[in-house]
């Protein structure tokens, strides 16, 4: 599956009902969100068909992240049988697998 880039502020389409989603806000000025970037690759090469992930432009969309309080990037925010999970924290790639299968076994 690939990551997902916003494209408009109506987050419901990029919303998908059969897989944990990731939101992921950032910014391309930011060096921790182009790191943490790379990590989401990783992760959508290993879990594709488990994950989908949605990365979001906070500047470009401020509205969704005052929506979600992201005070801070980067802020991910997972989705999973049409709620959403408290804000995610985590750098490593195990840990975000681990969150994704945590998740899915709910």
């Amino acid at each position: 599956m690939a990551i997902i880039h916003v494209a408009s502020n109506k987050l419901e389409k990029y919303i998908n009902k059969d897989k944990v989603v990731l939101l992921n806000f950032s910014a391309t000025w930011c060096g921790p969100c182009i790191r943490y970037g790379e990590i989401l690759k990783q992760l959508d090469e290993e879990l594709g068909d488990s994950v989908q992930i949605v990365k979001i432009d906070i500047d470009k969309y401020p509205k969704l992240a005052k929506g979600f309080n992201v005070m801070g990037i980067p802020n991910s925010r997972f989705y999973f049988n049409n709620q959403f999970e408290q804000p995610f924290f985590g750098g490593s790639l195990k840990k975000l697998k681990e969150e994704v299968l945590r998740i899915k076994a709910k």
